[in-house]
């Protein structure tokens, strides 16, 4: 089949190299505009770059919703999105005549929205996977097509595990589009679902009045990206690693309870031991690297 892809981050990078190298052509890539950064310079998205190199003809509409014509100028028989980060109105579905497909990085019904990895992780699932679904009007609700699934790692990140979803997506894409006229499309339970949003700044505040495995959960699903944080002596301090202490310590809730070669932490039920921080303006580092340079006098509060 003829396929327009249509992705923006590293994560949709693998589906449209899989792309290339199957028996289905890529005619053409869509993603989102570049962003702006710092002194006025702006960025591109992983699949721009990617699309770049493999000399694919690439667009990136403000909203998709006011380019149908342009979508299908491609003459593709359907698309693919993978974290492209647009809605898509019926017009848009309607430009392909074989729809569009979505490569989603959790088992659907249950998470759908901007970031499933994230809340698979801190809601302490121990297996999670990719959907292929039929995208559909609504958020991630559209008919099933196929499944693949995986145990999330003990100590796994999310952005490790970003990783390795983004290499399932790529492969079970493939089979997909492969066996595309042979698959029964399942449609979801709604009532099974839960939305979840793009992580806003104040949810990145790790609540060390929840269980010792509950904030290491937090850490794990925001790492590396957009990272826990916390404040010490009034300064923010970002947390990507942490374990529940193997030794039983006595302290509050957010009370720093060994600080020497190990940083421990009180939470409402046991505690946790930071193993990577970063302090304001400075890089990431192992715990006994940054112990050695900078000590906190047990006792002290995290958050206040």
């Amino acid at each position: 089949m003829k396929v327009l892809f249509m992705g923006t981050p590293e994560f949709a990078v693998p589906s449209l190299r899989a792309l290339i190298e199957s028996s289905h052509e890529v005619v053409g890539v869509v993603t989102q505009p570049d962003r702006a950064v710092k002194h006025g310079k702006t960025e591109s998205g992983a699949v721009k770059l990617a699309a770049a190199d493999l000399g694919l003809k690439i667009i990136q509409p403000e909203k998709i919703r006011d380019c149908v014509g342009e979508l299908k100028a491609f003459g593709a028989d359907i698309a693919v999105t993978a974290a492209y980060g647009q809605l898509l109105t019926q017009t848009v579905l309607d430009a392909f005549p074989r729809g569009v497909i979505n490569v989603h990085a959790s088992l659907l019904p249950k998470y759908r929205g901007a970031s499933p990895i994230a809340a698979a992780i801190e809601n302490g699932e121990a297996v999670t996977g990719v959907t292929i679904m039929q995208t559909a009007l609504g958020l991630d609700s559209g008919d099933i097509l196929s499944v693949a699934r995986t145990e999330i790692g003990k100590t796994e990140t999310a952005g490790e595990l970003t990783g390795r979803l983004a290499e399932m997506g790529a492969k079970l894409l493939i089979s997909t589009l492969d066996g595309f006229d042979k698959i029964v499309p399942i449609k979801q339970d709604d009532t099974l679902a839960t939305h979840c949003r793009t992580i806003k700044k104040h949810e990145q505040i790790i609540d060390f009045s929840r269980s010792a495995q509950q904030v290491v959960d937090k850490i794990r699903a925001l790492s590396p990206l957009p990272s826990a944080k916390t404040s010490i002596n009034g300064e923010v301090y970002k947390l990507y690693a942490a374990a529940v202490a193997e030794d039983s310590y006595s302290g509050s809730a957010g009370e720093i309870v060994r600080c020497d070669s190990k940083l421990v932490i009180a939470c409402r039920d046991g505690c946790v031991e930071i193993l990577k921080i970063q302090a304001p303006s400075k890089r990431v580092l192992d715990i006994a690297e940054f112990l050695r340079g900078k000590k906190f006098a047990v006792g002290t509060v995290c958050g206040k």
